[in-house]
C-alpha cells in the first residue's frame, strides 16, 4: 500500500522555487505490495494484534460497524483501523477484512470510501483499476491532494512517469514543499535522470522541515536513489533517518533491514526486523541468522505453505532468498524468481532474478532482465554488475 506522507499545503512563498524545480524535472517505484488476503466468511475473527488494547479497539470498531451498518463513518473508522494495523505489520489478513468490510453493498461510495478503494486496488497490484478509481475522484475535485500523490505513485507502479509528473506539478499549490519535490523527484527517476533527481529530493530534505512521516518516505526516496547510484556512504545515512523517524512503518522496517543485510551488517538487520512480527519481519531475521534448523526457520516455511494454499504468492520475494542464502539451492531459488517476476516486475524483482540468473548460468532470462531494463529505462549499478558480469 503507498505510504502517503502527511500533506501540508504550501506557502506563497515556496511557489517560485518550487515551480522552477518542476519546470526541470519530471523515481523510484512506489513500494511494492503484494495480493490481499480475502477471508471467505464475513464472520471471521480479526487475527489478534499482539497486544490486547490493540485487538480490543478493533473489536470495538467492528461491533460499531455491525450496529449500523449504513453509516459511513463508523464503517471507515473501522477499515481506517484496519489497514492501518495491516501498514503497521505487514500482515496480508487485515487488508482483505478492510476490503470485504468496505465492499458491503449497504455502504454509499463517496470519496472517502472511492479513496480507500484505490489504496486497497493499489496494495494487491490492481493499478490500473486503482488509476480509473483516483481518476473519478480528480474529475469531481481536482484538488484532492491524496487523490493526487495516490495517483502519481500508482504512475509509477504503471511506468508511466510523465503522466505522474504531471500529478506531481498539480500538487505544487496543494501540499508542502517536500512532499511535492520528493513526488517530483521520483518521476525524474522514472525516466531515467538519477543523478539530478537525487539532487534534487537531497536538497530539499536539507532546506525543508516536514513531519517526521513525510521525512522517513523522502529520506527513503533519497536513500534508494543513493543505492542506485552506487553510493553506499549516502544510502546508509538515508535508510538510517528514514527508519529513526518512522521505525514503527513497515516498508520503512525491511527495507532498511535488507539494506543492513546487503551491506553484511546482519546483527543489526536482526536488532530492526525484529521490532515487527510480521511475516516479512520473521523472514528477514531468518535470512540474517541463517540458520536453517532454527524454530523461527521451520515456522516461517510452514507459514509459506499454508499462504500457498490460500493463494498468496506475496511472500515468493523472501522464499527466493531464504533458498538462496540459506539453504543455498540456487537451482529451487532461480524458479521461484522466475515465478515472482512473471507476478511482480518491479525492481527488486528483476534484481532478484539477475542474482539467481548468474548463480544459475541461465542467460536467458538474464536478457529478459536486460529487455526490462531497456524498455522503461531503468538505472541501478547493482543491477547493471549483475548483467555486467554475466556477459
Amino acid at each position: 500500500m503507498i505510504r502517503l506522507p502527511s500533506m501540508r499545503c504550501c506557502s506563497s512563498r515556496q511557489l517560485p522555487a518550487l515551480t522552477a524545480l518542476l519546470i526541470a524535472g519530471f523515481g523510484m517505484d512506489a513500494e511494492a505490495a503484494v495480493s490481499s488476503y480475502r477471508p471467505a466468511d464475513p464472520a471471521a475473527v480479526v487475527l489478534r494484534l499482539g497486544d490486547a488494547g490493540g485487538e480490543q479497539r478493533l473489536a470495538r470498531l467492528r461491533a460499531a460497524s455491525d450496529r449500523a451498518p449504513g453509516d459511513v463513518d463508523t464503517r471507515l473508522r473501522y477499515v481506517d483501523a484496519l489497514i492501518e494495523t495491516g501498514a503497521r505489520s505487514g500482515n496480508e489478513r487485515y487488508y482483505g477484512y478492510a476490503e470485504q468490510s468496505l465492499g458491503d453493498a449497504r455502504i454509499a461510495p463517496t470519496p472517502t470510501t472511492l479513496l480507500r478503494q484505490a489504496q486497497l486496488l493499489q496494495h494487491r497490484h490492481a493499478f490500473r483499476e486503482a488509476e480509473q478509481v483516483l481518476g473519478r475522484l480528480l474529475d469531481r475535485d481536482p484538488r484532492d491532494r491524496e487523490a493526487r500523490l495516490m495517483r502519481a505513485q500508482v504512475r509509477l507502479h504503471l511506468h508511466e512517469p510523465q503522466q505522474s509528473a504531471t500529478d506531481c506539478a498539480a500538487l505544487a499549490s496543494l501540499v508542502d514543499m517536500l512532499t511535492t519535490t520528493t513526488c517530483v523527484a521520483q518521476a525524474r527517476a522514472a525516466s531515467g535522470d538519477l543523478e539530478r533527481a537525487y539532487a534534487l529530493v537531497t536538497a530539499t530534505l536539507q532546506s525543508q522541515q516536514a513531519e517526521p512521516a513525510t521525512r522517513s518516505w523522502s529520506a527513503g526516496v533519497a536513500a534508494e536513489l543513493a543505492a542506485r547510484l552506487g553510493n553506499t556512504k549516502a544510502a546508509d545515512r538515508w535508510y538510517e533517518e528514514a527508519f529513526r523517524l518512522h521505525p514503527q512503518d513497515h516498508y520503512v522496517r525491511i527495507t532498511y533491514a535488507d539494506w543492513l543485510m546487503a551491506q553484511g551488517r546482519n546483527d543489526a538487520a536482526v536488532d530492526v526486523a525484529s521490532r515487527g512480527a510480521s511475516m516479512a519481519d520473521r523472514a528477514r531475521v531468518v535470512l540474517a541468522r541463517r540458520d536453517l534448523q532454527s524454530d523461527e526457520s521451520r515456522r516461517l516455511q510452514l507459514a509459506w505453505r499454508e499462504a500457498a494454499t490460500r493463494g498468496d504468492r506475496g511472500y515468493l520475494r523472501e522464499q527466493t532468498r531464504f533458498e538462496l542464502t540459506v539453504r543455498h539451492d540456487a537451482t529451487t531459488a532461480h524458479v521461484l524468481a522466475q515465478q515472482n517476476f512473471h507476478e511482480r516486475t518491479e525492481p527488486e524483482d528483476a534484481l532478484l532474478l539477475a542474482t539467481t540468473a548468474v548463480a544459475t548460468g541461465d542467460r536467458a532470462a538474464l536478457a529478459t532482465v536486460r529487455t526490462w531494463r531497456e524498455r522503461y529505462r531503468y538505472r541501478d549499478v547493482r543491477l547493471d554488475r549483475l548483467l555486467g558480469d554475466a556477459s
